[in-house]
């Protein structure tokens, strides 16, 4: 594993899992079958539900995650990251990361969104754990996104200037995390990746799962050599 307790970042996706008939705790309950899911995190995403939909999804997940030693995580809700002892919060690139600190535990996760133009340095994600950095390719969970995908060109900036590690997003499948991963042992590095559409509407997550793992260990393997 990389310096953060998962390797892959699963963020649920309530409208790509109905596109293939499945609700988000089936998607889950899919993916967590996997013999590597103690290398999973899961989190919950989903900003068009109420807080006490949000809260229902994790009553669902956190007793399958806890069964299999997955991480936990909630998007934008602190308060529900201490409610349900999760291992910890996401949030997105405008919430003021003082803020957020403050109201969790100090053994949480804190994690931020970040895109290519944001500065990334101790000002901005000091405070922490890790940052995702998208889109690397074009999102398959968002077909109609017109930002300009970073590509292998954009992302090494990004890790160069880190001071935090990583988590590419957009697009990410078997055959691309190897050179992403390779990318990423510069600087803060490129800790994990984070998926979403793909995972979530596949017909063998535990194949995917094995598959991104397996680049993942021979892009370590490579960069440490």
């Amino acid at each position: 594993m990389s310096g953060l307790p998962f390797d892959i970042l699963v963020i649920t996706d309530q409208a790509a899992c109905a596109q293939v008939g499945k609700s988000v705790t089936e998607a889950v309950k899919q993916i967590l079958r996997s013999p590597l899911s103690d290398r999973i995190a899961i989190l919950v995403r989903d900003k068009a539900a109420p807080q006490a939909h949000v809260a229902g999804v994790i009553k669902m997940l956190q007793p399958m995650t806890q069964a299999v030693g997955a991480k936990l995580l909630v998007h934008t809700y602190a308060h529900l990251a201490l409610e349900f002892s999760l291992d910890g919060v996401h949030v997105a690139a405008h919430v003021p990361l003082e803020e957020v600190r403050s109201q969790i535990l100090p053994n949480m996760l804190l994690g931020a969104s970040r895109h290519a133009q944001d500065p990334l340095n101790a000002a901005d994600i000091g405070l922490a754990d890790y940052a995702t950095i998208s889109p690397i390719y074009r999102p398959t969970s968002k077909p109609n996104d017109t930002r300009e995908p970073l590509g292998i060109s954009g992302l090494q900036p990004c890790v160069q200037r880190s001071v935090r590690p990583l988590v590419a997003l957009g697009g990410m499948r078997p055959g691309r995390v190897a050179e992403v991963m390779i990318t990423g042992a510069a600087g803060a590095g490129c800790g994990a990746i984070a998926i979403s559409g793909a995972i979530l509407q596949s017909d063998n997550p535990e194949r995917l799962i094995e598959q991104l793992c397996r680049e993942i260990d021979e892009a370590r393997s490579i960069a440490s050599t």
